[in-house]
């Protein structure tokens, strides 16, 4: 009997938390902490989507900072008229975009969901693996756990970055001066770790059991990316029947300027290599997907204005990042 009664009291305990961590994540309103300027780190883009109005997101870009910095939604809004988010985190492995994409879904009911490849490629071991796992799925039902540093920013002066649907200008150059030829011809795999393989399944799963287009690519990045990688992400796409592009074969279609268009030497791209990889991506998407052109519609006007303050910023940011400016470690 005491048994029992303890493991009741040990079970009203856990229902007690439970109540409190959900309840403390409601108080704390990251979405608006958001808007505050106070929440810029790698969770930054977790909070931005509840500020979007809901149903209104046709494309979620999803992935680390290749997807997070490497496509600009205001220019396929400008170019192709559709609605894209980039849902992404810095760092991000298979596990944590996930449950960020299973977030994201509780607010947009996208067409698309293109996936960035390079967090398969990312791994600190089976047991490391399985602790970001297990931190993500606790932080998805408790967000408090995500967020609760925010209260230390409270009383502060908010960041300056201007974030535009999840994505930050950056037209800070820092030439790529390996070889052009990265992605020399072989035969050679690469293994893709075993979380990494386990949440993407469950990533295009979740796709497509609600009825949404998945595409993988790899963004253009000599930093990030070789043939053996390529050919074993290629051949994971073929296994799950889902479209893949390799924009590594194509950054001269593309005109990709490697003296030019990188903020860090060839690992990430700036404004004016997005800018390219954007156009080029808004037609693959014009040719492949059945997405809707909102430009001139009422419901979407707030894009038209968003596009005009987009504007603003890259006069502002001209040869700039945010982590110059703010000193920050945090630059995407």
């Amino acid at each position: 009997m005491t048994n029992q009664k303890n493991l009741l009291r040990i079970a009203l305990f856990g229902v007690i938390l439970a109540v409190i961590l959900v309840l403390a994540g409601v108080l704390l309103n990251p979405g608006k902490r958001f808007k505050e300027g106070r929440i810029v780190d790698r969770n930054a883009r977790d909070a931005e989507i509840e500020t979007v109005p809901t149903q209104t997101i046709d494309i979620y870009n999803i992935g680390n900072s290749l997807a997070m910095v490497g496509i600009s939604p205001m220019d396929l809004w400008n170019n192709k008229g559709y609605t894209s988010f980039n849902l992404c985190k810095g760092a991000a492995e298979t596990s944590e975009a996930y449950y960020l994409l299973k977030k994201g879904l509780q607010y947009q009911s996208p067409k698309v969901v293109m996936i960035e490849t390079n967090m398969m490629l990312r791994t600190e071991g089976d047991f490391q693996d399985a602790g970001v796992a297990l931190t993500e799925y606790y932080q998805y039902f408790f967000p408090f756990c995500r967020f609760h540093n925010v209260w230390k920013t409270i009383g502060s002066k908010g960041s300056l970055r201007k974030y535009y649907m999840g994505y930050l200008v950056s037209e800070h150059i820092v030439p790529y001066e390996g070889p052009e030829d990265y992605m020399e011809y072989t035969e050679e795999r690469k293994e893709l770790p075993r979380f990494s393989v386990e949440y993407m399944d469950r990533i295009i799963d979740l796709c497509k059991d609600r009825g949404i287009q998945v595409i993988m690519y790899s963004l253009c990045s000599p930093k990030c990316y070789d043939t053996p990688r390529i050919n074993a992400l290629k051949d994971y796409a073929m296994t799950r029947g889902v479209k893949y592009v390799n924009l590594n074969r194509n950054w001269r279609q593309m005109g990709i300027d490697w003296s030019h268009d990188t903020r860090d030497g060839g690992d990430h791209l700036n404004e004016y290599g997005v800018a390219k990889v954007t156009k080029y991506i808004g037609n693959y998407l014009a040719k492949k997907c059945d997405l809707p052109d909102h430009r001139g519609e009422e419901a979407y006007a707030d894009w038209d204005v968003m596009y005009a303050s987009y504007l603003e910023t890259l006069k502002e940011m001209e040869g700039k990042s945010y982590y110059m400016i703010e000193g920050d470690e945090i630059y995407d």
